[in-house]
């Protein structure tokens, strides 16, 4: 979630140089597109003739609350308080909490752990956020024994709804981290006010989490282009949809480098280091942006190899994606087959 000043600048580069998907709206007259830092990156809102200040000031604002619920380093924030008292006695937490808590931990049970919200620990000892380094193995190890969605208990919201939802954790140390998972469901968010208020046509990008909602003006379809990650300034596909969200994953978007080698933000919680499943980047085309940014996050840990027995979980809902491994090669679901092409004659493995 958000950084430090340091980190959050690096975040801020990286976003407006290297993002991981580019939004083009064609043609169409937009009034004036509102964007703000939150959330650790560039968040952009285009209204387009429903532009108001009014409403860009209420979408804007969900996106601050959710900053507060959901950074961890913030000494203030929701997570924060979870974190450091949930080892000790149940703690009551907010409806926005509970959803995405009880989400991380239904997409950890059905990828075995690959996506983990207890991955705080190597987080902060890679030190991600404030000044990266490649760690002992006795430290990764250590950091490990702390890491395992298992520990979490979720409780409350029932059908009854007798009680306030808690979270408690049933061992010391243990540290939640929903970045992976957060900002899909703040896009989420801004979908359903758009809703409520009508609004015909938008386009929201929250760093690698872009929904396009609605068709343009005049009926056409959205195109989305999705970006190298070998070569970060180039587009290597487009995209042409509406209502859908777009999430792309890769160790690009985030990283340092130590001794000629590059150290992703992604982990593996089964390795402690970060993912190296071979794909370089993993991008989700969903209805559903939470559902996405967790998908994203799962199959860059898990690789190619464990898409198809994903896509038969009603968890992961109707999705297709487009992954690109480290040696360049693109695969992507038949189910784009109508939708995607490729740039600068990038073959697509269909699949």
């Amino acid at each position: 979630m958000s950084m430090t000043k340091i980190a959050a600048a690096k975040i801020v580069c990286k976003t407006l140089i290297a993002a991981a998907v580019l939004l083009f709206s064609g043609c169409e007259r937009q009034m004036h597109a509102q964007s703000e830092f939150v959330l650790g990156t560039v968040c952009s809102i285009n209204l387009y003739e429903a532009g108001s200040a009014e409403l860009y000031g209420t979408l804007f604002a969900r996106l601050r609350q959710l900053n507060d619920t959901f950074n961890n380093y913030s000494d203030s924030s929701e997570i924060t308080r979870v974190n450091q008292n949930a080892a000790v006695a149940p703690v009551e937490v907010s409806q926005d909490f509970f959803i995405v808590l009880k989400t991380a931990l239904d997409f950890a049970r059905l990828t075995g752990g690959a996506f983990d919200p207890t991955v705080g620990p190597l987080v902060k000892l890679w030190g991600f956020g404030k000044t990266p380094r490649v760690p002992s193995q006795e430290e990764i190890e250590a950091a490990q024994k702390l890491v395992g969605w298992q520990c979490v208990i979720l409780e409350g919201f029932t059908d009854q709804e007798a009680a306030a939802p808690t979270v408690r954790f049933t061992k010391s140390g243990v540290r939640l981290d929903l970045g992976a998972i957060a900002k899909g469901y703040a896009a989420d968010c801004l979908v359903d006010i758009l809703r409520e208020r009508g609004v015909q046509r938008a386009s929201i990008s929250l760093g690698g989490n872009v929904y396009v909602y609605g068709k343009k003006r005049d009926g056409s379809l959205w195109s989305v282009a999705i970006r190298n990650p070998e070569k970060p300034g180039q587009n290597s596909f487009m995209l042409k949809t509406q209502d859908a969200t777009i999430v792309t994953s890769g160790a690009y978007e985030r990283f340092f480098e130590q001794d000629g080698k590059i150290y992703g933000h992604i982990f593996d919680p089964a390795t402690g280091f970060p993912a190296d499943s071979g794909l370089a980047s993993v991008t989700i085309v969903s209805k559903t942006s939470m559902v996405a940014d967790a998908l994203s996050t799962s199959l860059f840990v898990l690789g190619l190899e464990k898409i198809p027995a994903i896509k038969k979980s009603a968890l992961a809902g109707n999705f297709e994606c487009v992954c690109v491994d480290t040696s360049g090669t693109a695969y992507a679901s038949k189910g784009l087959k109508n939708s995607l092409s490729a740039l600068n004659g990038q073959k697509i493995v269909w699949f």
